[in-house]
């Protein structure tokens, strides 16, 4: 894809692209963290504070499509930049200007919109960057840095927070995006076009999509859509859910129900760029294997989850925090990876968006579903639910095709 002087200097893009991610998941991620305090000084009810969160994620579900669109017509560099500053500038003023809820709420939303272009951005510049045989691992390496930043998050902005309060704990944060921005601006650039391998059409097994809007609507790619959207709703339930359950469900004390979260956050960030190595080396770049894994996985875990009795041996429970780390929280790198080489390469970035649409939409309906089936049935029958979209998942998985010629 990329000549020999250029192959090292893939490496600076990947660093641009990690730390881009690390430091704007630390923003999408903060919310949490940042909930006690905000309640406090803002003097908000539980329901307002729920309403930040939501309406960041909601903002960027609806964003995501025409934000990739913008990538594939103005390209990687401005689509990064724009990531960048669409996210932190609306954060460093609402930080200053806090007073007016509403306003803030704006804000947010807009934070929300300049967030939804990281998916479709970072995977159309790692695709250019890199090559086939090493693009699984690379995608989990990036995908790795949504958790670490959001795992960063939880300490320093809870730390800050304590001491000068939570708005300067946004502009801390604020002030690493700015500093990321300018080296995105100095470092990044897209590798020569004489030097990419024009994308081949007519894939025979009819994985690569057509030419303009009509490849959206093929049966793989819709397939692969709702994969995204079972596996996200699965995300958004366990990362909402998981210490709750620990906590009051199984009895663990609170330190301990913590500590089970950390493993299943490590663990996650481990998949990411586990499945990517496993789909490299061992499946010669074939993702369609990995996702079967990565479904039959989740069932696994989550029934054993649902089944699971604080008697039994603790460090028992270990494996199953595992498994349901790698599993619903690093199935993300390999699945955009496979949207990325199922596309055309003019619409690679519009069709991440639309799949990464459908994931947040998931992970937007998955909570309110399972809190409801948790209040009326336990919570034995709301992880039992959860597996089945598990299964759902696997089977269509198998309606994907085996592999994509596009390289």
């Amino acid at each position: 894809m990329i000549s020999y002087r250029n192959v090292s200097y893939r490496w600076v893009i990947l660093s641009v692209i990690f730390g881009s991610q690390f430091v704007l998941s630390m923003a999408a991620y903060g919310w949490g963290p940042l909930a006690p305090f905000l309640k406090k000084v803002m003097s908000l009810n539980t329901t307002e504070i729920g309403m930040i969160s939501s309406t960041f994620y909601l903002a960027a579900a609806v964003s995501v499509f025409p934000a990739g669109v913008m990538v594939d017509r103005y390209g990687e560099r401005k689509g990064l930049l724009t990531w960048l500053g669409l996210t932190g500038f609306p954060l460093f003023l609402l930080s200053l200007i806090h007073h007016d809820y509403s306003f803030f709420l704006i804000m947010v939303a807009i934070a929300g919109a300049g967030y939804s272009i990281s998916n479709p951005v970072a995977t159309k510049a790692l695709y250019s960057w890199f090559d086939r045989k090493v693009r699984g691992t690379v995608f989990g390496i990036r995908q790795s840095a949504v958790t670490v930043g959001g795992a960063v998050a939880g300490l320093m902005l809870v730390y800050i927070s304590q001491r000068s309060g939570p708005f300067a704990a946004l502009r801390a944060v604020c002030w690493m995006i700015v500093a990321m921005m300018v080296l995105a601006f100095i470092m990044y650039r897209s590798p020569e076009r004489a030097e990419i391998t024009p994308p081949r059409r007519g894939a025979k097994d009819g994985g690569a999509m057509s030419s303009g809007f009509r490849g959206f609507f093929s049966r793989p790619f819709l397939a692969l859509c709702m994969v995204v959207a079972m596996l996200g709703l699965v995300q958004g339930v366990v990362v909402t859910f998981f210490l709750l359950y620990i906590n009051e469900g199984l009895g663990y004390s609170v330190f301990a129900a913590g500590s089970c979260f950390t493993v299943f956050m490590v663990s996650g960030a481990g998949g990411r760029i586990l499945w990517g190595i496993i789909s490299d080396l061992l499946f010669d770049g074939n993702r369609k294997p990995v996702l079967l894994i990565i479904s039959l996985t989740a069932i696994v875990s989550v029934v054993i989850l649902a089944l699971w009795s604080s008697a039994w041996p603790h460090w028992l429970f270990i494996p199953v925090i595992i498994g349901i780390g790698i599993s619903s929280w690093g199935w993300n790198a390999i699945t955009f990876l496979f949207v990325a080489e199922m596309s055309d390469r003019t619409k690679t970035a519009s069709s991440v968006g639309l799949a990464t649409a459908f994931g947040w939409l998931g992970m937007s309906l998955g909570p309110v579903v399972f809190g409801s089936l948790t209040d009326r049935f336990g919570y034995f029958y709301a992880w039992m639910s959860l597996a089945v979209f598990c299964i759902f998942s696997l089977l269509v998985c198998l309606l994907l095709p085996g592999s994509v010629t596009r390289t």
